[in-house]
């Protein structure tokens, strides 16, 4: 490769500040917004600037987890703005005390290395990785399969008690170990699991995937054993390969996702699929009347 050609991912990135508390006039940036511009134009994200350890630093750990929820509610938001074709200038938050500071043109060998450079330039907190689970997350759950069960919780629910008291159901049966199932009703279990965006993760994904599968298969058979009318599912978050920049990183999740489909048919599972929290509340919907 030529030693001066460029990084081949380019993009435009722009802080998200945030202001908890009016009265004290603090504000830090809590998000980073980018749209990308090369190799594929327009492919737009929305990332947290830190982790809930470090925010538990800032404001103390009573307030740090529901404001960690609001910021990662507000990068949803942002991110579906942006994927309608708004503009950075353009975004708005669901709460009061965001705003959006200047762009900055970033550029990077890997969707990471641009989204760690674009923290790095724009924020103090330095790099982050969004796929690393840190202590006060749920370990069975990567952190982008826990945002993603978040929201579709959200969108699926609302105000629905009965339909919230479906998701992260803990089964014992048979005196077997306690499985934990994403989303059961009916004769429907629901597990949920994500692709990779780079190689980086993919080892952890495909062990949360693997894990997932067990449980469900575990599940289904013992029910089966009770003439229970049962239908397991594996929902695959997609994300990760609708917003691929690189050729390598769609390569990747192609190879995880075609090896959940064969695990899935020889164990008689029904593989779903979606590539946003909406989408997935759907498709839960549809499995509702059926």
């Amino acid at each position: 490769m030529n030693a001066w050609e460029l990084p081949p991912i380019a993009a435009h990135a722009a802080p998200v500040l945030w202001s908890p508390n009016a009265s004290t006039g603090e504000r830090f940036v809590a998000l980073i917004v980018i749209r990308y511009d090369a190799p594929t134009p327009g492919v737009s994200n929305a990332h947290v600037a830190f982790h809930l350890k470090q925010l538990k630093a800032m404001i103390g750990s009573k307030r740090a987890t529901s404001a960690f929820g609001i910021l990662e509610h507000v990068a949803a938001f942002m991110r579906d703005q942006m994927l309608e074709g708004a503009a950075f200038d353009d975004l708005i938050a669901p709460f009061d005390g965001f705003t959006v500071g200047k762009a900055m043109r970033i550029r990077g060998y890997s969707e990471k290395q641009v989204v760690d450079g674009a923290i790095r330039s724009l924020s103090t907190f330095g790099s982050r990785d969004s796929y690393e689970a840190d202590g006060d997350v749920n370990r069975r759950n990567s952190i982008p399969t826990s945002q993603f069960l978040r929201y579709l919780r959200s969108s699926f629910a609302r105000e629905d008690e009965e339909r919230k008291a479906r998701f992260n159901k803990r089964l014992k049966l048979h005196g077997a170990a306690e499985m934990t199932i994403d989303y059961a009703h009916g004769r429907h279990l629901v597990q949920v699991t994500s692709l990779p965006s780079s190689a980086a993760h993919l080892i952890s994904l495909q062990k949360e995937a693997e894990s997932k599968v067990l449980e469900l298969d575990i599940t289904a058979s013992l029910l089966r054993e009770q003439s229970a009318p049962t239908q397991p599912s594996l929902l695959v978050n997609t994300t990760s390969l609708a917003l691929a920049v690189m050729p390598e990183s769609k390569r990747i999740a192609d190879e995880l996702f075609d090896r959940l489909k064969f695990v899935s048919s020889r164990k008689g599972i029904q593989l779903l699929q979606a590539c946003s929290p909406k989408e997935a509340a759907g498709i839960l919907s549809e499995l509702e009347i059926h």
